[in-house]
């Protein structure tokens, strides 16, 4: 079984603002505990697709990440409303990459250690080999790890409704 991810990023320490923005747009989803100044959440609705609501209503900054291990990656960024990077990595039959809105300046105030090049972060978006997106550790991966996401592997909220059982950090907004 391949790996399919879907997970909203939110920076922010106060866990309480996505669920005020899940209550908001009227949204079920799952909210995790703050870790690295992001809160990850994930809510029912047209899976691999930016939600209008949850855009229209982000307080702040707003991360859009999917991952589907067979097929390609995708980031949107969002500040407010705004939509600032916009990138796309396809591999189900050829490797396409679409930087529809690209700066990666966007991405280098996100960084957790400034020390990192931006040369360094471009090898993540602008390599279109096979040996780098399937390497031991795939772009969107690298990606993940550079801004503190932790919350990125197997998550989505299709997957979240299967688990038997919920970790007492995540709290259910429905």
């Amino acid at each position: 079984m391949s790996e399919f991810s879907e997970s909203y990023h939110l920076k922010t320490a106060d866990r309480d603002e996505v669920i005020r923005l899940l209550n908001q747009t009227g949204k079920k989803g799952y909210v995790f505990e703050e870790t690295n100044g992001w809160v990850t959440f994930v809510i029912d609705g047209e899976p691999f697709q930016a939600d209008e609501a949850i855009v229209s209503y982000n307080p702040g900054l707003l991360v859009h990440y999917i991952y589907a291990e067979d097929h390609g990656w995708e980031l949107k960024i969002f500040k407010k409303a705004e939509l600032v990077f916009d990138y796309q990595c396809d591999w189900t039959d050829e490797i396409e990459v679409k930087r529809n809105l690209y700066d990666i300046r966007v991405i280098k105030e996100l960084v957790m250690d400034q020390e990192t090049s931006l040369e360094d972060l471009e090898s993540v978006f602008i390599n279109e080999h096979e040996d780098a997106i399937f390497g031991d550790i795939p772009p969107a991966h690298q990606f993940a790890s550079l801004i503190g996401l932790v919350h990125v592997d197997w998550i989505s909220f299709d997957s979240m409704e299967w688990r038997p059982d919920i970790e007492e950090d995540i709290v259910v907004v429905k």
